[in-house]
């Protein structure tokens, strides 16, 4: 899920940015995410986005050199780790896509049975596979994958549209500022969707309706191909959401797990 690179860290490895898919997982085992999204893609999603996954660095934005504040870019807070809802059929028929080029203003993602009403915010995937953050805990982020063929999508445009979004922050207010940190992201409630339950997507003045067909955590740390399968653009139009989850570990400051949502559009 999503990178905020640390000032004074290692150069990146010009070798292993030749390979993108390489690069977005290895942004995933490590949890620098977003993003999460998918300490989480992450993310959606989602996304072997996060690819691929969201790093999800953390709801408070932009990291700090300083360890105690870095550990609290993350809440902490989520600790459940659910026995899937449903389990993501990794060998969907894949197709070609298309991609937004933009988010407006207005644009949202709405998921009623948590009165969730999250702002969208546009990011794009840069040749290196690292998914960069939301803007912070309130914002749901979509990822345009156009620079990576047979990945993605987006509403009304076919494939698999990927978002990521916070599970909780640590070192910024959520609520639009109303909820001081350590506090539930705007995601923190995503492990709870039920096969069926609904997720819209308000875009560019049309209403994008989508039925869950899957919720599970998946490791942050697999190498096998996974998560590549996750983000796939897919024939039938449909949408990944990815968040943080699992075990957080505080030496590490990673959530071991991201929790992925698929969906597919009925409307």
């Amino acid at each position: 899920m999503v990178q905020d690179n640390e000032p004074g860290g290692p150069p990146p490895n010009p070798i292993e940015n030749q390979n993108p898919i390489k690069g977005l997982i290895d942004s995933v085992r490590t949890g620098q995410l977003p993003l999460p999204l998918i300490g989480g893609i992450a993310a959606v999603v989602v996304v072997g986005i996060i690819l691929i996954v969201v790093a999800l660095g953390g709801g408070g934005g932009e990291g700090s050199d300083s360890d105690d504040s870095a550990d609290a870019d993350h809440g902490g807070l989520q600790a459940a780790q659910p026995t899937p809802e449903a389990t993501i059929d990794l060998e969907r028929p894949t197709a070609a896509a298309g991609h937004l080029e933009n988010i407006g203003a207005q644009d949202r993602m709405v998921i009623a049975k948590f009165n969730i009403n999250a702002p969208l915010t546009y990011r794009k995937v840069p040749p290196t596979g690292v998914m960069p953050n939301p803007d912070g805990p309130d914002d749901v982020a979509y990822y345009d994958f156009s620079g990576f063929p047979n990945l993605g999508g987006g509403p009304g445009v076919g494939g698999n549209a990927v978002f990521a979004g916070h599970v909780d922050s640590g070192t910024k207010a959520c609520k639009n500022g109303t909820l001081p940190p350590p506090c539930q992201a705007v995601l923190w409630d995503l492990n709870g969707l039920k096969v069926g339950d609904e997720i819209e997507l308000h875009v560019s003045g049309q209403i994008f309706k989508y039925k869950v067909t899957s919720n599970q955590p998946v490791s942050a740390s697999l190498s096998d191909g996974t998560w590549d399968r996750i983000v796939t653009s897919t024939a039938k139009e449909s949408l990944t959401i990815i968040t943080c989850g699992g075990d957080f570990n505080r030496e590490t400051r990673e959530y071991t797990n991201r929790q992925v949502v698929t969906a597919e559009r009925i409307t």
